[in-house]
């Protein structure tokens, strides 16, 4: 029996979901000043993406945890 210290609750789909989104606001926040000219809002839409990437590769979601929903549908040992 493997122990781990956290349980997945991210399935894949939520993940690619959640890396594309996240590329998408750390490109938008950090890189590209067109959309966004204001360095506070890119700032903090930057920080929002590179959150939800780390949270897409741990793939476990507090706030998931918190409300009791689980889109992972791997098998529990």
């Amino acid at each position: 029996m493997r122990s781990r210290l956290v349980i997945p609750n991210i399935g894949r789909l939520d993940q690619l979901i959640r890396i594309l989104l996240s590329l998408g606001m750390i490109y938008l926040g950090f890189l590209d000043k067109r959309l966004i000219p204001d360095p506070v809002s890119g700032f903090v839409l930057g920080v929002f993406g590179v959150i939800n990437l780390i949270v897409a590769f741990v793939r476990f979601c507090p706030l998931y945890a918190l409300t009791g929903i689980n889109t992972c549908t791997t098998r529990r040992d």
